[in-house]
């Protein structure tokens, strides 16, 4: 009989040590995934009065909404400590971002370029989670830190 090993939960980070910039990555994620909520939200609402129901633009609308709902769940997993999902987060940022660039130059929307904006926000919570401080912190693992740099001193 093959034995199976009881499944292990992966070693976390102590939260109480978070560097300023997780937990600065982790805000900027959370206020990007509520102002894509609400903006989501608004469209289908001023949408739907004002073109009825047309669902092409419904369905862009209820996407946005959707894409905020993910932010804030991989940045709440991320925030309680499971760190393997903060890859997973900044690829979609970056994807997002990636693909709402040439969307609202070409058919230069302002409410695009409003959702970008809000998009460049998560961006910049991606890029903090991999300052050198913050990705010391991902990286570590209960009771296993690497050493601390004295050129990162800035926490």
């Amino acid at each position: 009989m093959i034995e199976v090993p009881a499944r292990q939960r992966p070693p976390r980070p102590d939260p109480r040590d978070r560097p300023t910039q997780v937990v600065w990555a982790l805000r900027l994620w959370m206020i990007a995934g509520g102002l894509l909520i609400a903006l989501g939200a608004f469209g289908v609402v001023a949408d739907a009065v004002s073109l009825g129901f047309d669902f092409g633009v419904l369905a862009l609308d209820f996407l946005i909404a959707i894409l905020g709902v993910v932010y804030l769940l991989l940045g709440a997993k991320t925030y309680r400590g499971a760190v393997q999902w903060r890859s997973s987060l900044s690829a979609l940022t970056c994807v997002v971002v990636a693909m709402l660039l040439p969307l609202t130059i070409g058919f230069q929307s302002a409410g695009l370029a409003i959702v970008l904006a809000v998009a460049v926000v998560g961006l910049f919570g991606s890029v903090l989670a991999y300052r050198p401080p913050a990705d010391r912190w991902f990286k570590c693992k209960l009771g296993d830190c690497p050493p601390e740099d004295p050129e990162d001193s800035d926490r």
